[in-house]
């Protein structure tokens, strides 16, 4: 749906903030991600390098900080357990 000029603008990194784009987090990878989080929520949208992305919505929000990196963790697990699936 977006042009590869488009996703290379989106994800390539500030000269403030190497670990943020324009909106979007990145790594030296190419990954890129989105995290969120409302009373009650937490959501997490990733795009990897090879352009394979996912979406987690969770109805609930704990008062531990690592919520969002172990939701992230529980996701990766998950692609890299299907077979087929390549992030």
């Amino acid at each position: 749906m977006l042009s590869p000029e488009t996703l290379t603008i989106m994800t390539t990194p500030s000269h403030a903030n190497s670990g943020y784009a324009k909106g979007l987090f990145v790594n030296s990878v190419r990954n890129c991600w989105h995290t969120g989080s409302l009373p009650g929520t937490a959501t997490l949208a990733v795009r990897t390098h090879t352009g394979f992305s996912w979406a987690a919505f969770v109805n609930t929000r704990t008062k531990f900080e690592d919520m969002l990196d172990s939701l992230d963790a529980l996701m990766w697990h998950m692609v890299g357990s299907v077979d087929g699936w390549r992030a």
